[in-house]
Order: structure tokens, then C-alpha cells, then sequence
């Protein structure tokens, strides 16, 4: 699944990581990272796809957490 730049940059705060982290993990510089986010520079088939997989990473990480943290919630509260 490719992404444009505007959804990279949305979902990456919307999942509350860093453009440093998010670079990392689809193999880019935080610098051009954020070129691609401000439309400085164009926004290659290649990593708008690495982008969509290591988000897709990202969400179900997010995913998980949520889970066990109303899983921890509910065993409080009986």
C-alpha cells in the first residue's frame, strides 16, 4: 500500500512517532523525511510503500498496547 505524503505525515503523528523514528524504520534520513512531509521533495514509489508497511508495524503495535492496557483496566476494576 502506497501513501501520499500527507498521510505519512498524519498517520506518523497520529501514532505519536518522530520523523527520526518513523526514517529509521523505512530506511531514510529524518532530513528527507520531513522534505517528503512538506512536499520538498517527491515522494518515491519505494518509500511511500515502506512507509505504509512500517506504519501498518506501528498500528498494530499501537493495537496490541491498547488491548493490554483495557485488559490491565478491567482486572482493576473487579
Amino acid at each position: 500500500m502506497a501513501l501520499t505524503a500527507n498521510q505519512i505525515k498524519y498517520y506518523r503523528e497520529a501514532f505519536g512517532i518522530t520523523q527520526g523514528q518513523l526514517a529509521k524504520r523505512i530506511g531514510i534520513t529524518p532530513v528527507m523525511l520531513g522534505f517528503i512531509e512538506r512536499g520538498e521533495r517527491t515522494l518515491s514509489q519505494s518509500v511511500a510503500v515502506r512507509a505504509g508497511i512500517a506504519l501498518l508495524e506501528v498500528s498494530r503495535q499501537v493495537t496490541t498496547a491498547t488491548a493490554e492496557i483495557q485488559s490491565l483496566a478491567d482486572a482493576l476494576q473487579k
